[in-house]
Protein backbone atom coordinates (compact mmCIF):
# COMPACT_ATOMS: atom_id res chain seq x y z
CA UNK A 1 0.00 0.00 0.00
CA UNK A 2 1.17 3.32 -1.09
CA UNK A 3 0.95 6.68 0.93
CA UNK A 4 2.80 9.53 -0.87
CA UNK A 5 2.67 13.32 -0.10
CA UNK A 6 2.79 14.22 -4.10
CA UNK A 7 5.01 17.01 -5.14
CA UNK A 8 2.08 19.44 -6.38
CA UNK A 9 1.44 19.77 -2.72
CA UNK A 10 3.99 22.10 -2.46
CA UNK A 11 1.95 24.34 -4.24
CA UNK A 12 -0.62 24.95 -1.30
CA UNK A 13 -0.30 26.33 1.62
CA UNK A 14 -1.88 23.28 3.25
CA UNK A 15 -2.41 19.89 1.81
CA UNK A 16 -5.01 17.25 3.36
CA UNK A 17 -7.34 14.67 2.65
CA UNK A 18 -9.59 15.52 5.15
CA UNK A 19 -12.27 17.75 4.43
CA UNK A 20 -15.02 19.97 6.75
CA UNK A 21 -18.31 21.18 5.23
CA UNK A 22 -17.88 24.39 7.01
CA UNK A 23 -14.41 24.93 5.25
CA UNK A 24 -14.36 26.96 1.90
CA UNK A 25 -11.27 27.57 0.34
CA UNK A 26 -9.86 30.39 -2.09
CA UNK A 27 -7.55 28.54 -4.07
CA UNK A 28 -7.10 29.67 -7.80
CA UNK A 29 -6.71 28.05 -10.70
CA UNK A 30 -2.93 26.65 -11.04
CA UNK A 31 -1.21 25.05 -14.28
CA UNK A 32 0.90 22.19 -12.59
CA UNK A 33 4.26 20.65 -13.58
CA UNK A 34 4.30 17.15 -15.17
CA UNK A 35 4.98 15.28 -11.82
CA UNK A 36 5.62 11.32 -11.98
CA UNK A 37 6.06 8.96 -9.16
CA UNK A 38 7.44 5.53 -9.76
CA UNK A 39 5.32 3.00 -7.57
CA UNK A 40 5.27 -0.88 -8.06
CA UNK A 41 3.06 -1.85 -11.17
CA UNK A 42 1.53 1.49 -11.84
CA UNK A 43 3.15 5.27 -12.47
CA UNK A 44 0.88 7.97 -11.36
CA UNK A 45 1.49 11.06 -13.48
CA UNK A 46 -0.50 14.37 -12.15
CA UNK A 47 -1.24 16.41 -14.77
CA UNK A 48 -3.51 20.00 -15.33
CA UNK A 49 -7.05 19.98 -17.36
CA UNK A 50 -5.87 21.90 -20.35
CA UNK A 51 -5.80 18.48 -22.39
CA UNK A 52 -7.49 15.82 -19.92
CA UNK A 53 -7.34 12.39 -20.81
CA UNK A 54 -10.92 11.13 -21.36
CA UNK A 55 -10.91 9.20 -18.19
CA UNK A 56 -10.69 12.78 -16.35
CA UNK A 57 -12.36 14.95 -18.80
CA UNK A 58 -16.06 14.58 -16.92
CA UNK A 59 -13.93 15.76 -13.82
CA UNK A 60 -12.39 19.06 -14.84
CA UNK A 61 -15.10 20.31 -17.44
CA UNK A 62 -17.96 19.97 -14.87
CA UNK A 63 -15.71 21.41 -12.14
CA UNK A 64 -15.09 24.18 -14.80
CA UNK A 65 -19.03 24.74 -15.18
CA UNK A 66 -19.88 24.34 -11.60
CA UNK A 67 -17.19 27.45 -10.60
CA UNK A 68 -18.54 29.82 -13.81
CA UNK A 69 -22.17 29.05 -13.35
CA UNK A 70 -23.56 27.25 -9.88
CA UNK A 71 -25.54 30.10 -8.16
CA UNK A 72 -23.88 29.63 -5.20
CA UNK A 73 -20.26 29.80 -6.28
CA UNK A 74 -17.54 29.78 -5.22
CA UNK A 75 -17.00 25.79 -4.95
CA UNK A 76 -15.73 24.48 -2.07
CA UNK A 77 -13.15 22.86 -3.38
CA UNK A 78 -11.37 20.93 -0.27
CA UNK A 79 -15.11 19.51 0.61
CA UNK A 80 -15.25 18.13 -3.21
CA UNK A 81 -12.18 16.22 -2.61
CA UNK A 82 -13.62 14.98 0.26
CA UNK A 83 -16.57 13.58 -1.47
CA UNK A 84 -14.52 12.18 -4.04
CA UNK A 85 -12.06 10.19 -2.29
CA UNK A 86 -15.15 8.88 0.04
CA UNK A 87 -17.10 7.55 -3.91
CA UNK A 88 -13.83 5.63 -4.09
CA UNK A 89 -15.13 3.37 -0.96
CA UNK A 90 -18.30 2.71 -2.91
CA UNK A 91 -19.48 -0.46 -3.60
CA UNK A 92 -17.68 -1.16 -7.52
CA UNK A 93 -18.73 -4.84 -7.74
CA UNK A 94 -20.67 -4.19 -10.38
CA UNK A 95 -17.57 -2.39 -12.46
CA UNK A 96 -15.63 -4.81 -14.86
CA UNK A 97 -12.66 -5.76 -13.65
CA UNK A 98 -9.37 -4.79 -16.08
CA UNK A 99 -5.50 -5.15 -16.15
CA UNK A 100 -3.89 -2.20 -13.89
CA UNK A 101 -2.68 0.63 -16.75
CA UNK A 102 0.68 1.02 -16.19
CA UNK A 103 0.40 4.56 -16.32
CA UNK A 104 -2.31 6.32 -14.44
CA UNK A 105 -2.76 9.51 -16.09
CA UNK A 106 -4.09 11.76 -13.40
CA UNK A 107 -5.67 15.01 -14.40
CA UNK A 108 -7.22 17.62 -11.79
CA UNK A 109 -8.43 20.97 -11.88
CA UNK A 110 -6.60 22.16 -9.11
CA UNK A 111 -3.47 20.90 -6.83
CA UNK A 112 -6.57 20.60 -3.91
CA UNK A 113 -7.23 16.74 -5.56
CA UNK A 114 -4.24 15.64 -5.16
CA UNK A 115 -4.72 13.26 -2.50
CA UNK A 116 -7.80 11.67 -4.61
CA UNK A 117 -5.23 10.78 -7.05
CA UNK A 118 -3.32 9.50 -4.73
CA UNK A 119 -6.04 7.49 -3.26
CA UNK A 120 -7.49 6.45 -7.14
CA UNK A 121 -3.66 5.19 -7.66
CA UNK A 122 -4.00 3.04 -4.10
CA UNK A 123 -7.46 1.75 -5.18
CA UNK A 124 -6.28 0.91 -8.71
CA UNK A 125 -3.50 -1.38 -7.48
CA UNK A 126 -5.77 -3.02 -5.12
CA UNK A 127 -8.26 -3.76 -7.35
CA UNK A 128 -7.99 -2.57 -11.19
CA UNK A 129 -11.37 -1.62 -12.52
CA UNK A 130 -12.42 0.47 -15.56
CA UNK A 131 -11.44 3.90 -14.30
CA UNK A 132 -13.38 6.01 -16.73
CA UNK A 133 -16.46 3.84 -15.46
CA UNK A 134 -14.84 4.75 -12.00
CA UNK A 135 -14.40 8.67 -13.12
CA UNK A 136 -18.24 8.56 -14.19
CA UNK A 137 -19.52 7.37 -10.55
CA UNK A 138 -17.43 9.32 -8.57
CA UNK A 139 -17.81 12.66 -10.53
CA UNK A 140 -21.97 11.81 -10.09
CA UNK A 141 -21.78 11.11 -6.99
CA UNK A 142 -19.76 14.22 -5.79
CA UNK A 143 -21.96 16.48 -7.55
CA UNK A 144 -25.13 14.71 -6.36
CA UNK A 145 -23.96 15.04 -2.78
CA UNK A 146 -22.82 18.86 -3.07
CA UNK A 147 -25.23 20.64 -5.10
CA UNK A 148 -27.87 18.30 -5.68
CA UNK A 149 -30.61 17.26 -6.40
CA UNK A 150 -31.01 19.80 -9.27
CA UNK A 151 -27.64 20.20 -10.21
CA UNK A 152 -26.47 16.75 -11.29
CA UNK A 153 -24.27 14.77 -13.79
CA UNK A 154 -25.42 11.91 -15.77
CA UNK A 155 -23.04 9.97 -17.91
CA UNK A 156 -23.17 9.36 -21.33
CA UNK A 157 -25.21 6.10 -21.09
CA UNK A 158 -27.71 8.01 -19.06
CA UNK A 159 -28.42 10.93 -21.22
CA UNK A 160 -31.63 9.93 -22.67
CA UNK A 161 -33.13 8.81 -19.11
CA UNK A 162 -34.10 11.74 -17.67
CA UNK A 163 -35.51 14.75 -19.49
CA UNK A 164 -34.87 18.34 -18.62
CA UNK A 165 -38.53 18.81 -16.73
CA UNK A 166 -37.55 15.73 -14.70
CA UNK A 167 -39.78 13.10 -15.70
CA UNK A 168 -37.86 9.47 -15.57
CA UNK A 169 -38.07 7.84 -19.15
CA UNK A 170 -38.63 4.46 -19.77
CA UNK A 171 -41.30 4.07 -17.59
CA UNK A 172 -42.85 7.92 -17.53
CA UNK A 173 -43.14 8.82 -13.44
CA UNK A 174 -41.88 12.26 -11.54
CA UNK A 175 -39.69 10.84 -8.43
CA UNK A 176 -39.07 12.92 -5.31
CA UNK A 177 -37.18 12.64 -1.95
CA UNK A 178 -37.60 14.77 0.61
CA UNK A 179 -36.74 15.13 4.04
CA UNK A 180 -39.01 15.61 7.14
CA UNK A 181 -38.40 19.48 7.05
CA UNK A 182 -39.47 19.41 3.46
CA UNK A 183 -35.76 20.11 1.82
CA UNK A 184 -35.28 17.98 -1.33
CA UNK A 185 -32.36 15.48 -1.06
CA UNK A 186 -29.79 14.16 -3.18
CA UNK A 187 -28.99 11.11 -1.28
CA UNK A 188 -31.77 8.62 -0.06
CA UNK A 189 -32.89 7.03 2.84
CA UNK A 190 -34.94 6.16 5.86
CA UNK A 191 -35.73 9.86 6.31
CA UNK A 192 -35.74 10.76 2.57
CA UNK A 193 -37.27 8.15 0.67
CA UNK A 194 -38.02 7.78 -3.00
CA UNK A 195 -41.27 8.75 -3.72
CA UNK A 196 -43.38 8.58 -6.76
CA UNK A 197 -45.23 12.04 -7.55
CA UNK A 198 -47.42 11.07 -10.20
CA UNK A 199 -47.41 8.47 -12.96
CA UNK A 200 -47.86 10.03 -16.91
CA UNK A 201 -50.62 8.38 -19.03
CA UNK A 202 -50.14 5.97 -21.45
CA UNK A 203 -47.00 4.79 -19.86
CA UNK A 204 -45.02 1.83 -18.41
CA UNK A 205 -45.35 2.85 -15.14
CA UNK A 206 -48.80 3.69 -14.79
CA UNK A 207 -50.01 0.40 -16.96
CA UNK A 208 -47.75 -1.70 -14.78
CA UNK A 209 -50.27 -0.21 -11.49
CA UNK A 210 -47.37 2.18 -10.22
CA UNK A 211 -49.30 5.36 -8.50
CA UNK A 212 -48.59 8.54 -6.76
CA UNK A 213 -47.36 8.39 -3.58
CA UNK A 214 -45.72 4.86 -3.96
CA UNK A 215 -42.31 4.90 -2.19
CA UNK A 216 -39.48 3.04 -4.62
CA UNK A 217 -37.66 0.56 -1.63
CA UNK A 218 -35.44 -1.35 -4.47
CA UNK A 219 -34.49 -1.28 -8.17
CA UNK A 220 -33.70 -4.71 -9.49
CA UNK A 221 -33.26 -6.15 -6.10
CA UNK A 222 -31.03 -3.35 -4.76
CA UNK A 223 -32.18 -0.92 -1.88
CA UNK A 224 -31.66 2.73 -3.06
CA UNK A 225 -30.51 3.36 0.73
CA UNK A 226 -27.29 5.68 0.24
CA UNK A 227 -27.81 5.82 -3.40
CA UNK A 228 -28.20 9.15 -4.99
CA UNK A 229 -31.38 10.41 -6.51
CA UNK A 230 -30.27 11.05 -9.88
CA UNK A 231 -28.23 8.18 -10.30
CA UNK A 232 -31.27 5.61 -9.46
CA UNK A 233 -33.28 7.32 -11.49
CA UNK A 234 -31.66 6.45 -14.19
CA UNK A 235 -30.68 3.07 -13.02
CA UNK A 236 -34.93 3.25 -13.71
CA UNK A 237 -34.83 4.47 -16.68
CA UNK A 238 -32.25 2.06 -18.13
CA UNK A 239 -32.03 3.11 -21.81
CA UNK A 240 -35.65 2.59 -22.15
CA UNK A 241 -35.81 -0.53 -23.24
CA UNK A 242 -35.58 -4.30 -21.23
CA UNK A 243 -37.09 -4.43 -18.06
CA UNK A 244 -36.62 -3.16 -14.27
CA UNK A 245 -37.77 -4.66 -11.60
CA UNK A 246 -39.44 -2.40 -8.45
CA UNK A 247 -39.73 -2.77 -4.83
CA UNK A 248 -42.70 -0.39 -3.83
CA UNK A 249 -44.00 0.54 0.04
CA UNK A 250 -47.81 1.22 -0.75
CA UNK A 251 -49.06 2.13 2.69
CA UNK A 252 -47.17 -0.49 4.57
CA UNK A 253 -47.32 -2.99 1.48
CA UNK A 254 -44.54 -4.60 0.39
CA UNK A 255 -45.40 -4.51 -3.63
CA UNK A 256 -43.08 -6.41 -6.37
CA UNK A 257 -43.31 -4.64 -9.94
CA UNK A 258 -41.81 -5.73 -13.34
CA UNK A 259 -42.26 -3.31 -16.11
CA UNK A 260 -41.11 -2.95 -19.47
CA UNK A 261 -39.87 0.05 -20.59
CA UNK A 262 -40.40 1.93 -23.55
CA UNK A 263 -39.86 5.40 -24.96
CA UNK A 264 -41.72 8.27 -23.44
CA UNK A 265 -45.16 9.08 -24.15
CA UNK A 266 -45.88 12.98 -23.42
CA UNK A 267 -50.02 13.95 -22.87
CA UNK A 268 -50.58 17.03 -25.30
CA UNK A 269 -52.17 20.67 -24.77
CA UNK A 270 -55.84 19.94 -24.41
CA UNK A 271 -58.52 22.69 -24.26
CA UNK A 272 -62.35 23.85 -25.02
CA UNK A 273 -65.48 25.32 -24.20
CA UNK A 274 -67.18 22.77 -21.43
CA UNK A 275 -69.95 25.22 -20.32
CA UNK A 276 -71.28 28.00 -21.07
CA UNK A 277 -69.02 30.53 -20.59
CA UNK A 278 -66.19 28.39 -19.03
CA UNK A 279 -63.09 27.17 -20.70
CA UNK A 280 -60.36 24.38 -20.19
CA UNK A 281 -56.45 24.16 -20.69
CA UNK A 282 -55.06 21.42 -19.65
CA UNK A 283 -50.90 22.12 -20.22
CA UNK A 284 -48.75 18.69 -19.42
CA UNK A 285 -45.11 20.11 -19.44
CA UNK A 286 -43.59 22.92 -20.39
CA UNK A 287 -41.19 21.45 -23.53
CA UNK A 288 -39.90 23.78 -26.45
CA UNK A 289 -43.50 22.78 -28.78
CA UNK A 290 -45.77 23.55 -25.71
CA UNK A 291 -46.17 27.21 -26.74
CA UNK A 292 -47.04 26.80 -30.07
CA UNK A 293 -49.72 23.98 -28.99
CA UNK A 294 -51.43 26.43 -26.47
CA UNK A 295 -51.49 29.36 -28.89
CA UNK A 296 -53.29 26.76 -31.56
CA UNK A 297 -55.52 25.53 -28.34
CA UNK A 298 -56.49 29.10 -27.30
CA UNK A 299 -57.30 30.16 -31.11
CA UNK A 300 -59.30 27.33 -31.80
CA UNK A 301 -61.88 27.49 -28.67
CA UNK A 302 -65.11 28.11 -29.99
CA UNK A 303 -67.63 30.50 -28.29
CA UNK A 304 -66.72 33.64 -26.05
CA UNK A 305 -65.48 32.58 -22.47
CA UNK A 306 -65.47 34.74 -19.24
CA UNK A 307 -63.55 32.22 -17.03
CA UNK A 308 -60.83 29.52 -18.11
CA UNK A 309 -59.82 26.83 -15.70
CA UNK A 310 -56.42 26.23 -16.22
CA UNK A 311 -54.91 22.68 -15.81
CA UNK A 312 -51.47 21.94 -14.47
CA UNK A 313 -51.65 19.36 -12.08
CA UNK A 314 -48.79 16.76 -12.79
CA UNK A 315 -47.20 19.20 -15.21
CA UNK A 316 -43.75 18.77 -14.44
CA UNK A 317 -42.50 22.09 -16.02
CA UNK A 318 -39.61 22.40 -18.41
CA UNK A 319 -38.18 25.64 -20.38
CA UNK A 320 -37.97 28.43 -19.17
CA UNK A 321 -38.73 30.16 -22.41
CA UNK A 322 -41.58 28.31 -22.64
CA UNK A 323 -43.63 28.91 -19.85
CA UNK A 324 -42.63 32.84 -20.27
CA UNK A 325 -44.07 32.79 -23.99
CA UNK A 326 -46.98 30.62 -22.70
CA UNK A 327 -47.75 33.39 -19.69
CA UNK A 328 -47.12 36.30 -22.53
CA UNK A 329 -50.55 34.69 -23.48
CA UNK A 330 -52.34 35.51 -20.45
CA UNK A 331 -50.22 38.44 -19.35
CA UNK A 332 -49.23 41.13 -21.57
CA UNK A 333 -46.77 43.11 -19.89
CA UNK A 334 -44.81 43.36 -16.76
CA UNK A 335 -43.15 40.38 -14.86
CA UNK A 336 -43.34 36.84 -15.19
CA UNK A 337 -41.04 35.87 -12.47
CA UNK A 338 -38.17 37.47 -10.77
CA UNK A 339 -34.54 35.45 -11.15
CA UNK A 340 -32.01 35.31 -8.31
CA UNK A 341 -28.68 34.69 -9.75
CA UNK A 342 -26.69 35.40 -6.09
CA UNK A 343 -25.01 38.20 -7.71
CA UNK A 344 -27.30 40.85 -6.29
CA UNK A 345 -31.11 41.76 -6.31
CA UNK A 346 -33.10 39.51 -8.14
CA UNK A 347 -34.59 41.05 -11.75
CA UNK A 348 -37.69 40.76 -13.50
CA UNK A 349 -38.29 38.29 -16.25
CA UNK A 350 -40.80 40.09 -18.67
CA UNK A 351 -43.42 39.34 -19.79
CA UNK A 352 -43.06 39.39 -24.04
CA UNK A 353 -45.54 42.03 -24.34
CA UNK A 354 -49.41 43.07 -25.89
CA UNK A 355 -50.84 40.81 -28.06
CA UNK A 356 -52.00 37.51 -26.33
CA UNK A 357 -55.46 35.34 -26.63
CA UNK A 358 -56.45 35.14 -23.06
CA UNK A 359 -55.21 38.33 -21.17
CA UNK A 360 -58.46 39.16 -20.09
CA UNK A 361 -61.32 36.88 -18.07
CA UNK A 362 -61.22 35.07 -14.85
CA UNK A 363 -58.79 32.62 -14.26
CA UNK A 364 -58.90 28.94 -11.97
CA UNK A 365 -55.46 27.35 -11.89
CA UNK A 366 -55.72 23.69 -10.83
CA UNK A 367 -52.16 22.41 -8.81
CA UNK A 368 -51.10 19.58 -7.06
CA UNK A 369 -47.89 18.12 -5.65
CA UNK A 370 -46.94 17.27 -9.35
CA UNK A 371 -47.44 20.89 -10.55
CA UNK A 372 -43.68 21.75 -10.67
CA UNK A 373 -40.92 24.33 -11.55
CA UNK A 374 -42.06 25.83 -14.86
CA UNK A 375 -45.84 25.32 -14.02
CA UNK A 376 -45.09 26.61 -10.67
CA UNK A 377 -44.09 30.01 -12.63
CA UNK A 378 -46.91 30.44 -14.52
CA UNK A 379 -49.43 29.82 -11.28
CA UNK A 380 -47.40 32.43 -9.13
CA UNK A 381 -47.28 34.51 -12.41
CA UNK A 382 -51.40 34.26 -12.61
CA UNK A 383 -51.85 34.42 -8.93
CA UNK A 384 -50.03 37.81 -8.55
CA UNK A 385 -50.56 39.54 -11.86
CA UNK A 386 -54.26 38.31 -12.84
CA UNK A 387 -55.45 37.48 -9.35
CA UNK A 388 -56.42 33.97 -10.23
CA UNK A 389 -57.62 31.68 -8.03
CA UNK A 390 -55.34 28.51 -7.06
CA UNK A 391 -57.09 25.35 -6.43
CA UNK A 392 -55.83 22.20 -5.27
CA UNK A 393 -53.26 20.74 -3.13
CA UNK A 394 -49.62 22.28 -2.35
CA UNK A 395 -47.48 22.12 -5.52
CA UNK A 396 -43.77 20.67 -5.82
CA UNK A 397 -41.32 23.26 -4.80
CA UNK A 398 -38.80 23.79 -7.17
CA UNK A 399 -37.36 27.13 -7.21
CA UNK A 400 -33.81 26.47 -9.29
CA UNK A 401 -33.33 27.49 -12.87
CA UNK A 402 -30.93 24.74 -14.64
CA UNK A 403 -29.03 24.90 -17.57
CA UNK A 404 -28.29 21.58 -19.15
CA UNK A 405 -24.89 21.32 -20.69
CA UNK A 406 -23.68 18.66 -22.99
CA UNK A 407 -19.98 17.37 -22.23
CA UNK A 408 -17.37 16.74 -24.19
CA UNK A 409 -17.61 12.87 -23.37
CA UNK A 410 -21.07 12.60 -24.30
CA UNK A 411 -22.26 13.06 -20.53
CA UNK A 412 -24.78 15.85 -19.50
CA UNK A 413 -24.13 18.35 -16.35
CA UNK A 414 -27.31 20.36 -15.57
CA UNK A 415 -26.58 23.22 -13.19
CA UNK A 416 -28.70 25.63 -10.87
CA UNK A 417 -27.39 29.08 -12.22
CA UNK A 418 -30.67 30.77 -10.47
CA UNK A 419 -33.35 30.65 -8.32
CA UNK A 420 -36.69 32.28 -9.36
CA UNK A 421 -39.22 33.90 -7.07
CA UNK A 422 -42.64 35.36 -7.97
CA UNK A 423 -43.87 38.49 -9.13
CA UNK A 424 -44.36 39.36 -5.61
CA UNK A 425 -41.31 38.40 -4.41
CA UNK A 426 -42.37 34.88 -2.84
CA UNK A 427 -40.37 31.54 -3.04
CA UNK A 428 -41.44 27.97 -3.53
CA UNK A 429 -38.11 26.43 -2.41
CA UNK A 430 -39.78 25.09 0.78
CA UNK A 431 -42.96 23.38 0.56
CA UNK A 432 -44.17 24.88 -2.63
CA UNK A 433 -47.39 27.21 -3.46
CA UNK A 434 -50.26 26.85 -0.95
CA UNK A 435 -53.06 27.03 -3.19
CA UNK A 436 -56.07 29.65 -2.25
CA UNK A 437 -58.55 26.62 -1.72
CA UNK A 438 -57.31 23.49 -0.53
CA UNK A 439 -58.78 20.68 -2.36
CA UNK A 440 -58.04 16.89 -3.26
CA UNK A 441 -58.74 16.56 -7.53
CA UNK A 442 -58.70 13.27 -8.60
CA UNK A 443 -57.32 11.91 -12.15
CA UNK A 444 -60.70 9.92 -12.37
CA UNK A 445 -62.48 13.13 -12.61
CA UNK A 446 -63.58 14.43 -16.03
CA UNK A 447 -63.00 17.51 -17.27
CA UNK A 448 -67.08 18.45 -16.75
CA UNK A 449 -66.48 17.37 -13.02
CA UNK A 450 -62.95 19.56 -12.50
CA UNK A 451 -64.91 22.65 -14.08
CA UNK A 452 -67.64 22.00 -11.58
CA UNK A 453 -65.78 21.82 -8.36
CA UNK A 454 -63.33 24.23 -9.32
CA UNK A 455 -66.20 27.44 -9.87
CA UNK A 456 -67.29 25.88 -6.73
CA UNK A 457 -64.36 25.89 -4.58
CA UNK A 458 -63.59 29.41 -6.41
CA UNK A 459 -67.10 31.32 -5.23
Amino acid sequence: MRRLVLAACLLLAACTGSYDSDTTTTSTWVTLPPVTTTIPQVDVQLEDCDQPPVTFSALCESFELLEEWYVDRPVDRVRLVGLARDALVQDLSDLAPTEAPRTLFCAVPDPTFAPFCEALADLVEERPVDVQALMDRVVGTVIEDAYGPFTYYLAPDQVTTIRDNGVVGGIGVLLDATDPAGSKCARLGPTCPLRIVFTLDDNPGKAAGLQADDVVLEVDGISVDGQGFAATAARIAGDETGEVNLTIDRDGERLEFTIVRARLHVPTVTGGIVQDGVAYLRIPDFEGDVPGLVFDALSSIEGDWSTMVLDLRDNPGGLVSAVVEVASEFISDGPVFLEDEGLGDPFPVESLGPGGLATSGRIIVLVNGGTASAAEILTGALRDRRDAVVIGTPTFGKDAVQIPFDMRNGGRLAVVVARWLTPEGASVGNGGLRPDVELELTHEMTETQLVEAALEAAR
